[in-house]
């Protein structure tokens, strides 16, 4: 292990930014260039969508392009599949010729020969004949239907059908995937695995997408060490920059780390505007705190503009967002749970936003409070919840404590105004391990 040992000056305190006014005070005409404050969760996500830039457009191989979002629509470029296939293995008819058939009364059929799947020349019945077809295989002009072989015997060169078939049975029509010049994926639309395969099915083995925004990320914090370090007394390791690292790549961002700044605004300031010229975003951690310790708002505001600070949801989330360049400057606080929850609230949408992709959305799931969680009629809450035994319980936040997101599997929202959530009482939960990808709907769905 490498062991580090740092050294660092006295910190000063130096002045903290004034807050700006109240969200409910903005509106639409309003020219003052102050930042919001104690904003909620919706105000931050609306302005953090607004200054998001787009990245450039690229050309990608669709097996290197899963996670990545659309730039413009995938267009079907044929018919697909092409030709009427056969959905079962069974017996290619004309549907009027069985609309008799029964188990006592059979209609009995000539037997043609049978159609595998395959290439193979094209086939055709007249009135009264039929094939053997495999599942997949052409089906011959002039028959509208497949009888499954269920319903139907071989006898030397007849086949007896007991069971009539509607027009269209068992049958895909040559345009039932998808019309030429229908879009099959939109613009904004995030490449799945599946997606890959359907792309590959319909002849597509390129598209136009957003590239991966870089996101810079620097801590800040006299008492930081890095992670590989010995913490002295008063010392901690840092550890933010590994989880933001790790949720931007889940999310479809390239994380490109800056270290720590220990001392102070001026080697923040350094470190940051480096970030800003060589990424699309930039996130801090460790900055924004209620006290003299609040640099980032500072920094932000000396390099460029502060749009909001502080989010009105309990416990207090000390988040600022800024610009600089015209790039989005993020400053999250230095508690891993709290950086945690601002990331999957706020930060995702920026990514998303950057990409030219509708935000991602976290499942949600009924659950039910096994105890009481308390609310506040002038606060919205977000709450890290465990679920034991089917039941929802919050966890504890005390300061520093790393070990809270080991435990974390989702988080209750109680909106302002609400008291809380009673013992037993339903609530609804975001499931922080899956993700939802946006809907789009499909032709035949």
């Amino acid at each position: 292990m490498n062991i580090h040992y740092k050294t660092h000056p006295a910190i000063h305190p130096e002045p903290s930014i004034m807050p700006g006014p109240l969200s409910s005070d903005i509106n639409d005409n309003d020219t003052d260039t102050s930042p919001l404050y104690s904003a909620s969760v919706k105000d931050a996500v609306t302005l953090i969508r607004s200054i998001a830039p787009d990245t450039r457009i690229e050309t990608r191989f669709i097996d290197e392009s899963d996670g990545y979002t659309l730039a413009a629509p995938v267009v079907c470029r044929e018919d697909m599949p092409g030709y009427c296939r056969s959905s079962k293995d069974g017996f290619a008819v004309h549907s009027h010729d069985i609309l008799k058939a029964t188990f006592e009364n059979p209609v009995r059929l000539k037997y043609n020969g049978k159609i595998r799947s395959g290439y193979s020349e094209k086939q055709r019945i007249e009135k009264g004949e039929c094939f053997a077809i495999t599942t997949g295989g052409p089906v011959p002009e002039g028959a509208d239907a497949v009888v499954m072989h269920e319903h139907a015997i071989l006898k030397g060169k007849s086949v007896e059908v007991t069971c009539p078939a509607v027009h269209g049975e068992n049958v895909i029509s040559k345009d039932e995937d998808a019309k030429a010049g229908e879009i099959i994926y939109p613009e904004g639309w995030v490449i799945r695995p599946q997606d890959i395969g359907v792309l590959a099915g319909f002849g597509i083995c390129t598209v136009q997408v957003r590239a991966m925004p870089v996101i810079g990320i620097l801590s800040t914090g006299p008492e930081l060490v890095p992670a590989d370090g010995r913490p002295l007394r008063g010392e901690i390791r840092e550890t933010n920059s590994y989880l933001i690292s790790a949720l931007c790549r889940k999310f479809g961002a390239v994380p490109k780390r800056y270290g720590i700044a220990w001392d102070g605004s001026d080697q923040l300031s350094h470190l940051l505007m480096i970030a800003v010229a060589e990424c699309d975003a930039v996130i801090i951690s460790g900055g924004s705190a209620h006290d003299e310790r609040d640099r980032t708002a500072e920094v932000i505001s000396g390099q460029g503009k502060l749009l909001l600070s502080g989010l009105s949801i309990s416990p207090r989330k000390t988040m600022v967002i800024g610009e600089i360049q015209g790039k989005p400057i993020i400053g999250l606080p230095g508690h891993p749970a709290s950086v945690y929850l601002l990331l999957l609230l706020v930060v995702t949408s920026l990514i998303q936003a950057m990409k030219g992709a509708d935000a991602q959305g976290l499942i949600k799931e009924q659950v039910i409070a096994g105890v009481d969680i308390k609310g506040h009629p002038d606060r919205e809450y977000h709450i890290p919840v465990r679920i034991s035994d089917d039941k929802a319980y919050p966890l504890g936040r005390k300061a520093g404590m790393i070990s809270i997101l080991s435990q974390c599997d989702g988080i209750i929202h109680i909106p302002q105004g609400s008291t809380g959530i009673k013992k037993g009482e339903m609530a609804e939960m975001l499931d922080l391990t899956c993700i939802r990808s946006p809907v789009i709907q499909f032709r035949n769905q």
